[in-house]
């Protein structure tokens, strides 16, 4: 592969607070000079989406889901082809991945500035793609982007405990660092203090959600209906 240097499927995959896996030096290094680049070459202005109006449970938050140079959409070409989501399907141990769709929901680059920061949550569950399919919302990969990080800056991704309502693991963002957890309606996460970095910075990351056809109609794979992001904020 071009861009990832990590067989994914070698690699051990935690179960608390729920399945996940870390992965330092997720990328081939010759590529993050010209992922970074690309990446900061996008303005504020270019972004999919926006939350830049203080709310209870995201601000300064700016999203590219597909707005994006050629060659970060190889990134996410290879990302989601059949080669790499085998693997993760055998990390992970969900199969039947969609592979070869790069406009599944919520994937892109995101970026977060100084103040902001997104609330403890799950996910939402499933939708309908343009072809009018159901979508069951599995697997979130998350790469991050962001050189000489320091743990004062916060920003640090919160793993949670849904019955006991405390974080577990705090993940620092560090350039090259990946997180893959399964998505399920216990996997609470977020980086929920905001901001604390110079103004010419910012949080970034490369996520990719993966999905499944649902086929349990009026529930997802876990039995839940249809739902939007669940917040925790007041909850920890």
């Amino acid at each position: 592969m071009k861009f990832v240097a990590v067989d994914v499927s070698n690699v051990h995959y935690e179960q608390y607070p729920f399945p996940h896996t870390i992965i330092d030096n997720f990328l081939k290094t010759e590529t993050l000079p010209d992922i970074l680049t690309n990446v900061n070459n996008l303005t504020d202005a270019e972004a999919s989406s926006k939350f830049i109006t203080r709310g209870p449970y995201e601000y300064n938050k700016y999203a590219f889901s597909n707005n994006y140079s050629s060659y970060l959409k190889e990134l996410f070409i290879e990302l989601n082809s059949p080669e790499f989501i085998q693997h993760l399907e055998k990390l992970t141990g969900i199969q039947h991945i969609i592979t070869n769709d790069i406009t599944l929901r919520g994937g892109g680059v995101h970026r977060i500035k100084n103040n902001g920061y997104l609330h403890l949550h799950t996910d939402f569950n499933s939708y309908y793609n343009a072809e009018g399919v159901k979508l069951d919302r599995r697997i979130n990969l998350l790469i991050y982007l962001n050189p000489e990080w320091e743990e004062s800056y916060n920003g640090s991704l919160w793993l949670c405990d849904k019955n006991t309502r405390t974080c577990i693991k705090k993940i620092n963002p560090i350039l090259n660092r990946c997180v893959i957890f399964n998505t399920t309606n216990s996997s609470i996460h977020g980086h929920p203090v905001p901001l604390n970095i110079p103004n010419n910075m910012s949080r970034q990351s490369i996520a990719v959600y993966y999905y499944t056809k649902n086929i349990n109609g009026a529930t997802d794979f876990e039995g839940d209906v249809e739902h939007s992001t669940t917040w925790y904020s007041k909850q920890f």
